[in-house]
């Protein structure tokens, strides 16, 4: 098996690099010569897609979407890896996830952010997940200061527009309203 990781982050050069080893699974390399595989390998590429691949590769590859997994799913995830959570905590953080994935954002949190978080809030010691707690520790879930400034606006229901669909009411933004309750009331 060949895995290579984040295929869009590689330059057009390696792409074509790539379709060499794919078309005929041998490689040349100037100072060794051809290299030929001697079974045919299962090749795995995976993509952010922070750039289009070139047709001639897409062409090579049995395309695969994989979502975000669903929250239950994410949970069990973050019980798996981080078993020092409590049970209420890292269902708030697994929801509150899943809340800033509903923004407008340039990246949303991944599942190995998720994890990130939880064992942040482990080291922390951290028993809820309040405003003070999400404040400290929200970078730790985006990366990029626009998105947490977007998601501290939408948490705080001042930035409507931030939001995918874009409800224009005011008061905390309604896709962080559950029964009536602010993002932190069960938290």
């Amino acid at each position: 098996m060949l895995l290579i990781d984040e295929i869009d982050r590689a330059d057009a050069e390696f792409e074509a690099f790539l379709l060499e080893v794919l078309s005929d699974f041998q490689i040349s390399v100037p100072e060794l010569g051809t290299l030929k595989a001697k079974h045919m390998p299962l090749v795995v590429l995976t993509s952010n897609n922070t750039r289009e691949l070139s047709e001639a590769l897409k062409r090579r590859c049995l395309y695969l979407y994989l979502d975000y997994p669903n929250l239950e799913t994410e949970l069990s995830i973050v019980r798996l890896k981080v078993p020092d959570l409590g049970n209420q905590i890292a269902r708030q953080a697994v929801e509150m996830v899943h809340r800033l994935r509903e923004l407008d954002l340039k990246k949303h949190p991944s599942v190995s952010e998720t994890l990130d978080w939880a064992r942040a809030l482990v080291a922390l010691n951290a028993s809820r997940i309040d405003q003070e707690t999400l404040d400290n520790t929200l970078t730790v879930l985006l990366k990029h200061e626009h998105d947490v400034q977007r998601a501290r606006r939408a948490l705080n229901g001042s930035d409507a527009a931030g939001t995918r669909g874009g409800d224009a009411s005011p008061g905390l933004d309604p896709r962080f309203k559950r029964r009536g309750r602010s993002p932190f009331s069960d938290m």
